[in-house]
């Protein structure tokens, strides 16, 4: 954006008292935190009485959900206007050396067209890949410059984005190059289109015509859908904002240099008379701090999605900037709620209103780390890899496509000491009591059980809880369903188990209560519920090796429900695990009933970040068929029951399991992958824990 602010209107397109004229529109009556504040209302804290720290995401998105909706009543509505399918032109082609530039118009409305190009590289990847929505920057050439065709080399986003593989459609923003006359100044059309849309505003149809390039996008074979996101400078920076946190289906985003607080700024008409974006909020501007929101509030919307801002401390277009250091901290808190902290990444440097090839490279960077091009999962659903090696190389995409969801898995420590608390004598074994410590000096208790007749080296079982308050009591038979006490079962057959209390469970419940992950993403703001179970079960099987009698190359898991997502996950990313048994603990998300269940808002969130699936109305991008595919060919047995009150498709999950028989053929280890249907509710009965036990003898035991 590049504005006259000693004009009273900076583009002769757009003139407010003629949009008043036209449209009638009054002050509108929005009521908000924010309204009435000289300050910047704190982004984590709940509204109304008793106001207090944000601690839930519920709380958070409650509080989003409000802000969403004063600016929706900022923006306005359209005037009986219906999506339309994004019917395309070519209008031409161009070779621009690696990469060919099409020429297009798209439909959005009966009689308006997005003229814009498209960038294809030459030496495109086979399957979908990520693509970016580049918008322009303030001024008259439009999509141009983005393109690198006229304009400023710093500004040619586009061409840079497609020689490292990105995909990107770079549309002309409604007022803006081909869709004004030639020569006109930006904004010229304004006022017809206030004539067409009284109710409406420039960034609604901006919005408008965001999502159908989205729609567009969707339609192209070579485009993966959920690799898509958008980046700007200035204009094009509060676009990408505005635009997408009101597209969910945007994954990642860049803005450079688009904005400063309304409250801070010396010119808060910018948007509503200066340029026709906003010109409702021209009501507010001689008393700003009426004004009913604030852009620190805007882009919290943005989260959890991958977000990096870029700004600057001498900005001659939107100046006072000091104060997003503080709000970058702030949007840190939101982001941590989702266990997403670091995919929020906000830089405020020295300079003026530019993007500089530094802070590209770095946005270039952000963008190839959350928009990878994805493993073809589909492909490997319907034939078999070639080779060892093509397997391998699929099965690390995998686990990196699971990883950008869940976080990290390693361990960022392993206990130094394991203490004994207690022993005593049980039916055939002992039962030891014991504590060791993990990261952030949480406390894991737990129990051992070793057999008496104990000789030479045995194989370990870690044996994972369900959803109980008891936490490790119940696996070790001292408390809960006796059809779940693994333990002493297991330790009569002559394994050595480990037992110990999951993350909110047992001697580990942080208020509010039971299986409350909240404390959890305190602790771990970059970490789901999910991963820190992964990481705290890879501690439980180096804590299990570190015993002289227990054979280190011999260790299996076993879990039900909550456990049976534990056993599977930490066999999934630890190949220490020779042998993993999971009871009723999934469905397929393909036909999950309840696919919610995996990123509450409140209670046990177990992978936050799946709520920008959600949000945009798709199933996440993998499934726990992906996760059994990384044990292979190592043993994994999958038990479900037919009448499961809990994961009601067990049917399908047993189905889903054994479609992978082949791989583990392939792979020389057949008989390694089990699959068991029984009648039933949600538990595991006698005869499948006997077939259970049977088949890990087979492999654990000598």
């Amino acid at each position: 954006m590049v504005l006259s602010t000693n004009s009273a209107c900076a583009w002769d397109g757009f003139v407010w008292e003629t949009w008043h004229e036209i449209t009638g529109v009054e002050k509108p009556d929005i009521k908000s935190p924010q309204a009435g504040e000289a300050d910047l209302v704190p982004l984590m804290l709940t509204e109304g009485p008793g106001s207090k720290k944000i601690e839930t995401i519920q709380e958070w998105e409650t509080k989003r959900d409000r802000i969403l909706d004063v600016l929706k009543q900022m923006i306005g509505e359209p005037s009986d206007l219906e999506r339309i399918p994004p019917y395309t032109q070519v209008l031409g082609k161009a070779d621009a050396g690696s990469y060919i530039r099409h020429h297009l118009k798209i439909a959005t409305e009966p009689e308006d067209w997005i003229t814009a190009y498209l960038l294809i590289p030459k030496d495109l990847p086979k399957g979908p890949n990520p693509a970016m929505i580049v918008l322009h920057q303030t001024v008259s050439q439009g999509k141009d410059e983005p393109a690198g065709i006229e304009g400023s080399d710093d500004m040619d986003f586009a061409a840079e984005l497609v020689e490292r593989g990105f995909i990107c459609l770079v549309p002309d923003v409604i007022g803006f190059g081909e869709r004004t006359p030639e020569g006109a100044p930006p904004y010229t059309g304004a006022h017809d289109f206030y004539k067409r849309h009284p109710n409406w505003s420039f960034f609604g149809k901006m919005i408008w015509d965001f999502q159908q390039c989205v729609n567009f996008l969707e339609t192209l074979p070579e485009v993966d859908p959920r690799r898509i996101g958008s980046i700007g400078h200035s204009h094009g920076a509060y676009g990408t904002i505005m635009c997408s946190i009101f597209e969910p289906r945007i994954s990642a985003a860049v803005a450079s240099c688009g904005f400063n607080t309304l409250r801070t700024d010396p010119d808060p008409n910018r948007w509503s008379r200066l340029t026709a974006l906003l010109p409702r909020l021209e009501f507010f501007v001689d008393d700003i701090q009426t004004a009913p929101y604030d852009w620190h509030e805007i882009i919290s919307c943005m989260a959890p999605r991958p977000y990096f801002n870029w700004a600057t401390l001498k900005d001659e277009v939107f100046p006072n900037t000091d104060n997003l250091a503080s709000i970058y901290e702030e949007m840190k808190e939101v982001y941590s709620v989702y266990g997403a902290r670091d995919d929020f990444q906000g830089r405020l440097v020295p300079g003026k209103h530019r993007f500089p090839e530094e802070g590209r490279e770095q946005a270039y960077a952000f963008l190839q780390q959350h928009l990878p091009k994805r493993p073809n999962l589909d492909a490997y659903r319907i034939e078999l890899p070639s080779s060892q090696e093509e397997w391998e190389t699929h099965s690390d995409q995998v686990k990196q496509l699971i990883l950008r969801d869940i976080g990290s898995v390693d361990p960022p420590i392993t206990p130094a000491e394991v203490k004994e608390i207690s022993r005593e004598a049980k039916e055939g074994y002992e039962q030891v009591r014991l504590e060791y410590e993990i990261d952030g000096g949480v406390t894991v208790a737990g129990y051992l059980l070793v057999p008496n007749d104990l000789e030479g080296k045995r194989p370990g079982i870690i044996a994972f809880h369900q959803t109980t308050e008891e936490g490790k009591n119940e696996p070790a038979g001292l408390a809960g369903r006796e059809s779940l006490h693994f333990g002493p079962e297991l330790v009569r057959r002559g394994y050595v188990v480990l037992i110990p209390d999951s993350i909110t469970a047992g001697e580990r419940i942080d208020p509010p209560g039971a299986f409350h992950t909240d404390a959890h993403y305190r602790r771990h703001p970059n970490v789901s519920a999910m991963a820190k179970m992964v990481q705290d079960g890879r501690v439980a099987i180096s804590v299990l090796q570190s015993f002289d009698f227990v054979d280190n190359n011999r260790i299996g898991t076993i879990g039900h429900s909550l456990g049976a997502e534990e056993s599977l996950f930490v066999a999934a990313f630890d190949d220490r695990v020779k042998a993993a048994v999971a009871s009723c603990g999934y469905a397929p998300l393909a036909v999950e009933k309840k696919p919610d269940r995996w990123a509450r808002d409140h209670w046990f969130s177990y992978i936050p970040k799946w709520r920008i699936d959600l949000r945009a109305e798709r199933k996440p991008a993998w499934d726990f068929d992906d996760v059994i595919s990384l044990i292979a060919p190592r043993g994994y047995f999958n038990y479900q029951t037919s009448e499961d009150q809990i994961f009601e498709e067990g049917e399908a999950a047993h189905a889903m399991t054994l479609s992978l028989k082949d791989l583990w053929v392939f792979l020389g280890a057949p008989e390694y992958l089990k699959s068991r249907l029984d009648p039933g509710e949600h538990d595991i009965n006698a005869d499948a824990r006997a077939e259970v036990y049977d088949w890990m003898d087979g492999i654990l035991l000598p």
